[in-house]
């Protein structure tokens, strides 16, 4: 079925989808973090695909607890605004991004694969003039920025095989357009693998193989926004989520956006406010 918001088209789950999981017309895992991504993705699963059974999962961060409070709540308004939305089961796994166990682990992936330095941004944060003594080093920092989707993929693989699904499905957008984000001061903290040249295909991605499917890989998050529009339901969807992945100081325990990380600059580009 295609969808078009703002000149960009998503055909969700298109045959070259279903021919590769088989049984992604019986069930699935959807990956829900919180965001406005995911939240879109699960809206039109719920209301346009209603016999697929849906196995949520959504990683708890430990040192950002707000996010799986959001995903919560925007799990449970979807549940309430489509009855018919065949959602079977929601699990949380918690995790530590910034465990020195894991970190070490992402130092050797880095080693292996020095593409990683490209890939995510290295933010030195000696130069953002604040006076907050910083508690991770900004190499150690740059380990947590991969450790979270490893660890998290890890995690939605057993919620997989728990129930039996082949695929999971997770909403992540490709970047804002490059001169955009250098007009607005944000390109250097943006994650050059998901830049448009870089990602993207009529069923997904290629950054996890054959388990993940990310239909979202070639839009950007104004096709979100044109999804929450079109269904009237963006002033209610809105502030059940969140982007920010500021600290609890900066955000004064996680009740108002950081408004200099990457999220924040990426949500107020396409919606105009963080």
């Amino acid at each position: 079925m295609k969808f078009t918001y703002y000149n960009q088209c998503v055909d969700l789950l298109p045959e070259k989808a279903i021919s590769r999981w088989p049984t992604i017309n019986d069930r699935m895992v959807v990956a829900v973090s919180g965001g406005l991504d995911s939240a879109s993705l699960l809206f039109l699963l719920c209301k346009y695909f209603p016999k697929i059974e849906k196995h949520i999962f959504t990683g708890d961060d430990i040192n950002h607890p707000i996010d799986a409070f959001n995903a919560e709540n925007v799990v449970k308004y979807i549940m309430k605004k489509i009855p018919n939305h065949n959602i079977k089961s929601h699990d949380f796994f918690s995790f530590d991004d910034m465990n020195p166990q894991i970190l070490e682990e992402v130092k050797l992936l880095v080693e292996k694969r020095p593409e990683y330095r490209t890939e995510f941004p290295y933010i030195k944060r000696s130069e953002d003039g604040r006076p907050i003594p910083h508690k991770f080093t900004d190499e150690e920092m740059f380990y947590g920025k991969i450790a979270k989707p490893l660890l998290n993929r890890r995690n939605t693989i057993s919620t997989m095989k728990k129930y039996k699904c082949e695929v999971y499905l997770s909403g992540m957008t490709i970047n804002p357009p490059d001169d955009e984000m250098k007009r607005l001061n944000f390109y250097h903290l943006s994650e050059k693998k998901r830049n448009k040249n870089q990602v993207g295909s009529e069923i997904g991605a290629k950054v996890f193989g054959k388990i993940a499917y990310q239909p979202f890989l070639v839009v950007n998050k104004l096709f979100v926004k044109g999804i929450l529009e079109k269904h009237a339901v963006l002033d209610e969807i809105y502030p059940l989520t969140g982007s920010c992945t500021g600290g609890p100081n900066i955000t004064e325990l996680w009740t108002k956006p950081c408004e200099e990380c990457f999220w924040c600059h990426e949500r107020k580009w396409a919606f105009g406010e963080f």
